[in-house]
C-alpha cells in the first residue's frame, strides 16, 4: 500500500470515528431534548389543570372537575393520564373514569412537586400539590395545608421518529459535508505531499543510477523541504568526493602512462648517452696513449665537455619529463615544448627512418598551462604519429595561431603519413585503455592522458584521420590573456 493511500485511509478513518462519536452526542442530545419537551409539556397540562381545579372547587363548581379532566385527556393526544389523588395515592378524579376510586403504585409524595420517568413505557408523569387556602376553608379543614396531588402523565413513543428526522434533516447533512471536507483535505495532503516524495524519490532514483547533478525540490520551509535540502547537500557532497577520486584517478593514469612513455623512449636515451660516451672514451684513450700538442689536447678536452654537457641534457630533459610536480600554471611557449619532445624522440625517428619537419608563425604568444603536461600531450601525440609509421615516413608539425569565435587559440598540427585510422574507431579514440595496437604494444592511455590534460586546460584536441593517407591531430589551446586584441576564453567542446 503507497503512502498516499495509507494518508487518506488513516485521516478518513480518523474523520469517520469523529463523525461516528459526533452523531452518538448529536442523537443522545437530541433525545434528551425531546424528554425535556415531554417533562415541560406535563408540567403544562399539571399546571393548567390545576388551575382550573382550585377555580372550579371555589366557584363551588367541583362537580365540573371531572367532566374538565375528561375534556382535557381527550384533547392531548400524548397525555396517558391526568388525576387528582390524596396523600394516599387514592385516585379521586381522572380523565379516564374507569380508574376512579384506584390508587397508585407506592409513590412518595412527600417530595413533590415531583418528576417520574418510565423509560420501560416511553412516559413521563409529574405531581403538582393542590395547596389549602382561604379560599377552600368553606369545605377544607384550614389545618390540612394540602388537599390533594394532580398528576399528569405524557407518552413520548414518538421520541425515536423524532431524532431520526432531525439526524435525517440536520446531523447528516452536516456530517457529510464534514466527510467530504474531511475527504478533499485527506486527498490534498495526501498528493501534495505524495507529489513532494514523489520528486524526492525521483531525485534519489537518478543519483541511484549516477546522476550526481540531480536535486531534490527545498523550496518549503517544513519537514519535506529539510529533507530535501539536506539530501542536496550529501549528493553535493557524494559529487565532491567522485570528482575528487576521478582526478586521483586521472592523476594515477597520467603518472602510468608517463611510465610507460619513459620505457619507449629508453632505446633513444640510451642512444643518447651512448654515442657522446663512446666520443668521449676514446679521447681519454688517446689522451692516455699520447701527450701530443697543446692543441689537440685543448680539442679532446672540448669534445670531453661537449659530450658531457650533451649527456647532462639528455639526463635533465629525461628528469624534467619524469619528475612528479604539482601543476605550474604559467606562461608557455609552445614551440618549446614542441622542439623539446622532438629531442627527446629524435632517435627513435632516426631509428624508423622517419623525417620531420617544423614550421611556425612568427610572434606567436604563449599560451598559459603547465609545461611539463603539456609536453607529456606533445609527446604522446608524436609517439603515436611514430608507431602509426612501422616501415617509415614524415611528420609535419606546424603551430600557430587558429582565430576561432570564442576568443585567439594557438593550434598545433601533428600530421603524419600512417596507416590511417578506421572511421568507426574515431569516436573511441580519447577513451581511456582504447587501442588498435596488439596487445601488449600499448596501453591506450597516451590520447585519453592528453584529451584530459587539453580539456583542463581549456583547450581542444580532436583527429582527422583517411586510411592509407595517415592522420592529423590538432591541439588548440587559448593564449594568454593580453596577448592581443582579446583575451583567450575556453574553447567550447
Amino acid at each position: 500500500m503507497s503512502l498516499r493511500v495509507k494518508m487518506v485511509v488513516a485521516i478518513g478513518a480518523i474523520l469517520l470515528l469523529v463523525i461516528l462519536v459526533y452523531a452518538l452526542v448529536a442523537v443522545q442530545g437530541q433525545v434528551q431534548h425531546l424528554r425535556n419537551l415531554a417533562r415541560r409539556e406535563a408540567e403544562l397540562i399539571a399546571a393548567i389543570a390545576a388551575r382550573a381545579t382550585v377555580r372550579a372547587m371555589t366557584d363551588g363548581k367541583s362537580d365540573e372537575v371531572q367532566a374538565l379532566l375528561e375534556k382535557i385527556s381527550e384533547g392531548e393526544a400524548d397525555l396517558v393520564a391526568i388525576r387528582i389523588i390524596n396523600d394516599q395515592g387514592l385516585i379521586l378524579r381522572s380523565g379516564q373514569p374507569e380508574e376512579i376510586g384506584k390508587t397508585l403504585a407506592a409513590v412518595a409524595l412527600a417530595a413533590v412537586p415531583k418528576t417520574l420517568w418510565d423509560y420501560e413505557a416511553q412516559s413521563v408523569a409529574v405531581f403538582r400539590p393542590i395547596h389549602n387556602g382561604p379560599a377552600c376553608y368553606a369545605c377544607h379543614s384550614n389545618e390540612q395545608p394540602v388537599l390533594g396531588f394532580l398528576n399528569a402523565a405524557v407518552s413520548f413513543p414518538n421520541i425515536t421518529s423524532e431524532v431520526t428526522r432531525n439526524v435525517g434533516s440536520i446531523v447528516l447533512p452536516a456530517l457529510l459535508a464534514l466527510l467530504t471536507a474531511g475527504v478533499l483535505i485527506a486527498l490534498y495532503f495526501a498528493f501534495a505531499i505524495g507529489r513532494r516524495i514523489d520528486d524526492l524519490s525521483e531525485a534519489m532514483s537518478r543519483v541511484q543510477s549516477g546522476d550526481l547533478e540531480s536535486k531534490a525540490p527545498e523550496e518549503n520551509r517544513d519537514e519535506l523541504g529539510q529533507l530535501g535540502k539536506s539530501f542536496n547537500a550529501m549528493v553535493s557532497r557524494l559529487a565532491k568526493a567522485k570528482r575528487q577520486i576521478e582526478d586521483r584517478h586521472a592523476e594515477e593514469v597520467r603518472r602510468a602512462e608517463n611510465l610507460a612513455s619513459l620505457g619507449k623512449m629508453a632505446a633513444g636515451v640510451a642512444h643518447e648517452i651512448n654515442n657522446p660516451l663512446a666520443g668521449m672514451q676514446n679521447c681519454v684513450r688517446t689522451l692516455a696513449k699520447k701527450a701530443g700538442d697543446d692543441a689537440q689536447r685543448k680539442q679532446y678536452l672540448t669534445m670531453l665537455q661537449e659530450g658531457l654537457e650533451r649527456i647532462g641534457r639528455t639526463v635533465r630533459q629525461l628528469l624534467d619529463f619524469a619528475r612528479e610536480a604539482r601543476p605550474k600554471i604559467e606562461e608557455t611557449d609552445l614551440v618549446v615544448l614542441v622542439r623539446r619532445s622532438l629531442a627527446l624522440l629524435e632517435h627513435e625517428l632516426v631509428a624508423r627512418k622517419i623525417s620531420f619537419s617544423l614550421t611556425m608563425d612568427s610572434g606567436l604568444p604563449p599560451v598559459l598551462g603547465d609545461s611539463q603536461q603539456l609536453e607529456q600531450v606533445f609527446l604522446n601525440t608524436l609517439m603515436n604519429a611514430v608507431e602509426a609509421m612501422p616501415d617509415g615516413g614524415a611528420i609535419t608539425i606546424s603551430v600557430g595561431l587558429s582565430e576561432r569565435r570564442a576568443g585567439r587559440f594557438a593550434e598545433a598540427r601533428v600530421r603524419d603519413t600512417g596507416t590511417g585510422i578506421p572511421a568507426h574507431h574515431l569516436p573511441q579514440i580519447f577513451d581511456p585503455f582504447f587501442t588498435t595496437k596488439e596487445v601488449g604494444k600499448g596501453t591506450g592511455l597516451g590520447l585519453s592522458v592528453s584529451y584530459g590534460i587539453v580539456k583542463a586546460h581549456g583547450g581542444s584536441i580532436d583527429v582527422e584521420s583517411e586510411i592509407g593517407k595517415g592522420s592529423t591531430f590538432t591541439v588548440v589551446l587559448p593564449v594568454t590573456a593580453g596577448s592581443g586584441n582579446d583575451a583567450a576564453a575556453p574553447y567550447p567542446s
